[in-house]
């Protein structure tokens, strides 16, 4: 009789004991703070209309001297697919027209590594810009970071941009 006691007593605190460690394991995946927002940016992905700003730095010896501090609206239509983006761009005059005319782009390679996102944005000229950028700290619906474009193997044009998704 004892044997099924201290039997029933240990199965008892075993039970007791699994059911403490599943609490815990179920507290210490739960995501918190800026966890938590980083993991429902995760979860919605890039998807989506950015639209917002693109300005030019001022280089030394820059094929166009006349685009120093130039500011064109730009937008980004991205489609995410795992890490994959693809997607579309558009540029309107802001301060300055578009370089070269460059109304319209196609993200033609596009990965997203970690909070990072790269894309290469092919341009009707020829010419190709990359936009390396990541989420905002205090909001995960804007992206910040510089782009540069090159042609013929050379840099034609560098800057920094900001995005806000609309939708």
């Amino acid at each position: 009789m004892l044997a099924m006691i201290s039997g029933c007593t240990a199965g008892g605190a075993q039970e007791t004991a699994s059911a403490s460690s599943t609490a815990n394991v179920q507290h210490a995946t739960l995501p918190s703070g800026a966890a938590a927002e980083q993991t429902a940016a995760d979860q919605s992905g890039y998807t989506g209309l950015w639209a917002g700003t693109s300005v030019t730095n001022c280089m030394p010896l820059q094929p166009e001297a006349r685009r120093c501090n130039a500011v064109v609206k730009i937008t980004l239509q991205i489609f995410q697919q795992g890490s994959t983006l693809t997607g579309h761009y558009t540029c309107a005059m802001g301060t300055m027209v578009c370089r070269d005319s460059n109304n319209t782009g196609t993200i033609a390679n596009g990965t997203v590594r970690g909070r990072s996102v790269g894309m290469r944005v092919m341009m009707p000229d020829g010419s190709s810009c990359l936009f390396n950028g990541r989420p905002a700290s205090d909001n995960s619906n804007r992206l910040t970071g510089s782009y540069f474009c090159m042609q013929g193997g050379g840099y034609i044009e560098q800057g920094r941009f900001q995005v806000d998704r609309s939708y």
